[in-house]
């Protein structure tokens, strides 16, 4: 227990960390698509793979931290928002078990009750606003989805734990609001990006008609 920075986590240490080199800026929401919670931490703890994260919620709403928050955890990869590329040193990783979209299981209520109560913790002693509560699909459009369409961020958008769109009322190219927003990559990626956030009902990667009216604010009420 003396090793975890959030008291309700039970400490399980991978060894894929280096030192901090970064303040931390971000939290990001990461999705396993993996089968289960075991085949997920052995990922997370093994030497060869390379990757972890701070955190992972387990399926039944066990918490397991990996990587204390004063180290950097390899969770994020390739990535950029806005002017900050490779984003690990700047972020707290947290995955959530799931096996995927193509499996139809949804996140559970006790997975989404144990993310917010971490969430609130992090966001507070860390000194984070909403807007800096990101999905790995955000960050690395060209390369990852999760934590998918399937996850439910407008319940995070209604605690004030991830923030909401807001429409950018100078800017009136779509593409030009989503990359001052922060988002980067290609044109079709960023797109993607956004509908899996936003409009996850119409995760296709194009401008179509309504993803343009919701970039802008000109959805009719």
């Amino acid at each position: 227990m003396a090793n975890v920075d959030y008291k309700g986590a039970i400490w399980r240490p991978s060894p894929n960390h280096e030192a901090r080199t970064a303040p931390i800026s971000f939290v990001i929401l990461h999705g396993t698509w993996m089968a289960d919670d075991e085949a997920a931490l052995n990922r997370l703890s093994d030497a060869s793979a390379k990757v972890s994260c701070h955190y992972m919620i387990c399926a039944d709403g066990r918490i397991i931290q990996l990587v204390r928050e004063e180290q950097t955890a390899w969770h994020a990869g390739i990535s950029a928002w806005g002017s900050i590329e490779r984003l690990n040193p700047h972020s707290i990783g947290i995955e959530i078990s799931n096996p995927g979209p193509a499996s139809g299981v949804a996140y559970s209520d006790t997975q989404y009750a144990v993310l917010e109560a971490l969430l609130t913790d992090i966001l507070a002693r860390n000194h984070l606003t909403p807007a800096q509560v990101l999905g790995h699909s955000d960050i690395a459009p060209d390369r990852k989805d999760d934590p998918g369409a399937h996850f439910d961020w407008a319940r995070l958008e209604a605690l004030n734990l991830a923030a909401p769109w807001r429409p950018y009322p100078t800017i009136d190219d779509p593409l030009a609001a989503l990359r001052h927003h922060g988002y980067r990559g290609a044109d079709k990626d960023i797109l993607a990006a956004f509908q899996l956030r936003h409009l996850p009902t119409h995760v296709s990667g194009t401008l179509c008609p309504l993803t343009r009216a919701r970039i802008l604010g000109h959805e009719r009420a």
